[in-house]
């Protein structure tokens, strides 16, 4: 699911979509171009032609897209791009599961842009902006659980306040959870403009959008587990890639990065007990190494094309044999 710029309109979410930094993740992802490859996070499919286009007639992709609005939407490009990919409603997290069905072992590339389509963030109608006035839903998979309108009704204000601290990094997240906590008890917490008139009460001023931002950004990853989908996907990632296969991911906050550079830098190495032990006593071997020591970011370019992508942070890595 890419970062992509501001819309012109919401006729047509697939001719808005503008994916994030294609060439470095091409360059860097596709090996063999006969070989099965992934795109965890479909959204509007912009990274799944540029690979697809990567790629021999021998080889193919499956795309995963969790959003079942934003899956639709991807139907006339499965048309059009014929019988080397396979579209997949559902979570990136449950790709060993769907692999195992197809009694396929490994595949040689994956790759997860964390982001949000334009398609959920602006034309969804599921309270992903606090720019319109929406349902305050936020799940990507809306057939699952209760939307945020029914959950701040029942969380208490210590949870919401963890969450904004948690996830968004709120500053006076206190005074803004009790905020948020107070109009949710009276029942008037259904729309994001609801919210961000609680937000309100608290962040004014030039630093309130930014705040709104934080608010946004903490509740959806609460209400849909994205830092725990994660962290459950990169435990299984060097089984699902083959010797010297490879995964790009790319973040657009340190919350995710952050999730990622942990992850390279345990599997980089042998050994991870403490520093203080004389000899290895966990058994852990290197299974991935970094293929960039720094994340590759957009480039001034494609930064005036697309404003959204300044946050884009892009990880390569490569499976150790």
């Amino acid at each position: 699911m890419s970062r992509s710029a501001k819309p012109p309109g919401r006729s047509d979410p697939a001719s808005l979509h503008m994916p994030v930094m294609v060439p470095q993740v091409v360059a860097g992802l596709v090996t063999n171009p006969d070989a099965l490859y992934i795109d965890g996070t479909l959204g509007m499919g912009g990274h799944t032609r540029a690979l697809l286009a990567a790629l021999s007639p021998k080889g193919s992709l499956v795309g995963f897209e969790l959003d079942t609005a934003a899956f639709a939407q991807v139907e006339p490009l499965r048309r059009e791009l014929g019988s080397r990919v396979t579209f997949v409603r559902g979570s990136y997290a449950g790709l060993p599961r769907y692999l195992r069905e197809l009694h396929v072992s490994q595949v040689q590339g994956i790759l997860l842009d964390l982001g949000l389509s334009s398609f959920t963030l602006e034309q969804s109608g599921r309270g992903f902006t606090f720019r319109r006035d929406e349902p305050l839903d936020m799940r990507f998979d809306a057939s699952r659980d209760a939307p945020l309108s029914e959950r701040l009704t029942l969380w208490p204000q210590e949870k919401i306040t963890e969450i904004l601290q948690l996830y968004g990094e709120v500053r006076r997240a206190r005074g803004i959870g009790a905020a948020i906590a107070g109009r949710a008890r009276t029942g008037a917490m259904r729309t994001t403009f609801d919210l961000v008139e609680a937000v309100g009460e608290i962040a004014k001023g030039p630093e309130k959008n930014k705040t709104l931002a934080r608010v946004f950004q903490a509740f959806r990853i609460e209400i849909n587990d994205e830092l725990r989908t994660l962290e459950t996907f990169l435990g299984h990632l060097p089984a699902l890639l083959v010797a010297g296969g490879r995964a790009a991911i790319i973040s657009f906050h340190s919350l995710e990065d952050r999730i990622v550079k942990r992850f390279l830098a345990r599997e980089s190495v042998d050994c991870i007990c403490p520093p203080k032990l004389p000899i290895c006593e966990c058994g852990h071997v290197a299974s991935m190494v970094a293929l960039n020591r720094r994340p590759l970011t957009p480039e001034a370019e494609e930064l005036a094309a697309n404003p959204r992508s300044r946050s884009a942070k892009l990880r390569i890595m490569e499976r150790l044999p």
